[in-house]
């Protein structure tokens, strides 16, 4: 079973965030969700991106930081939209963390001073098209981490995994959530070097 650091995306730490981390622990993985909004959610993905931009990215990464101070066992690190930054700048940097999952976000490895450790098992989620997904920097990413597992998933809205936002889909997420048990249960073994694209 896995310790898991999971960041929140622009929304906040909604419930929709929260119930899908309770149902991970029920499979018996420990996971924090670092609240780097201090208790406020937003409907409207424009309003919370205002919101983080006012927080600033240097606060956003101290949080990731501190997260990683307070829990030292945990060693696998989720990110959500925003939360993608947060979730790979802990990735690229902190020997010990031995998997990364980010979903609907990713940055190019030398944004955050760093390169990917190769050593790293990294699987990405997004809808197809997403305009909050570069895809320069997901090819960058990918490039710089060729084991990386990508899964798209075509006409859904940018954070259908969370039952609390309008882009919200039953079906998608469903699928995104036995992926990612799939995943957990994978990181520590053999990367697959064989690892390619795929789509919903």
């Amino acid at each position: 079973m896995a310790e898991i650091l999971l960041f929140h995306h622009a929304l906040g730490l909604t419930e929709g965030l929260s119930a899908f981390a309770e149902r991970l622990r029920a499979g018996g993985h420990v996971v924090h969700c670092p609240d780097a909004y201090a208790g406020l959610t937003f409907e409207r993905t424009d309003d919370g991106v205002r919101h983080a931009q006012d927080i600033g990215h240097d606060a956003l990464a101290e949080v990731a930081r501190r997260a990683a101070r307070e829990h030292r066992r945990a060693t696998v690190v989720m990110g959500f939209s925003l939360g993608a930054a947060q979730a790979q700048l802990l990735a690229q940097d902190l020997p010990r963390i031995r998997g990364c999952l980010l979903m609907g976000g990713v940055l190019p490895p030398l944004a955050l001073g760093g390169d990917w450790r190769h050593q790293v098992p990294l699987e990405i989620h997004a809808a197809d098209p997403d305009e909050w997904v570069d895809e320069d920097a997901l090819s960058e990413l990918t490039f710089r981490a060729p084991h990386a597992r990508v899964y798209r998933y075509p006409g859904r809205g940018h954070l259908f995994v969370d039952r609390s936002s309008r882009d919200y889909d039953g079906d998608a997420a469903d699928l995104f959530e036995q992926r990612v048990e799939s995943w957990l249960e994978s990181v520590g073994q053999p990367l697959d070097h064989s690892a390619t694209a795929r789509a919903l």
